[in-house]
């Protein structure tokens, strides 16, 4: 069986998207999948490229729970290796058009990823949320409290992630 391989895609790549890997990670750990299941992160922006995981970010993630070391160094997307990934969980409605532009540009009869919004998973989330209602809200330029609350709400979707994970798995497509 290969290897399905997740993608977490947010801006800069230094808080929303590498505290959704360590999070599906330790997921994928805990349910004895990590041989089965590959979790990458990225930005679409390239601002942020070579710089560490936020420290408000690993603040809340360990307040979530999570064990330190989160190794984690930003970097871009690029379509060079975008269709290497099975399933892009990206962090808001905008992620998702930046990415589908990129797609599009991918040759015809090549496989592409199943891109998808991290907040459809939360169980929280009304049914009736528009796309854009949808987005995991960027706590960059807020205090330590919008980093907890971030990681938070982010924590509640990793279950219903997982699920579709094992569908995945269990459809044999990866």
């Amino acid at each position: 069986m290969s290897t399905l391989r997740v993608l977490t895609v947010c801006t800069g790549n230094i808080c929303r998207s590498p505290a959704a890997a360590v999070m599906l990670r330790e997921a994928v750990r805990a349910e004895g999948l990590a041989d089965l299941v590959e979790v990458g992160s990225a930005g679409t922006s390239w601002d942020a490229e070579g710089l560490p995981m936020d420290e408000r970010t690993m603040f809340a993630l360990e307040r979530a729970g999570y064990k330190q070391p989160f190794e984690h160094t930003a970097r871009t997307v690029h379509l060079s290796e975008l269709t290497t990934w099975d399933i892009v969980l990206a962090m808001t409605a905008q992620h998702v058009k930046d990415l589908r532009r990129m797609l599009e540009q991918i040759p015809e009869g090549q496989a592409s990823p199943e891109v998808l919004l991290w907040r459809q998973f939360d169980p929280d989330t009304p049914t009736d949320a528009g796309q854009g209602d949808l987005d995991v809200p960027d706590p960059w330029y807020d205090e330590q409290e919008a980093f907890d609350e971030t990681v938070a709400g982010m924590k509640r979707a990793v279950p219903s992630i997982m699920l579709h994970v094992r569908r995945r798995l269990r459809e044999g497509r990866p």
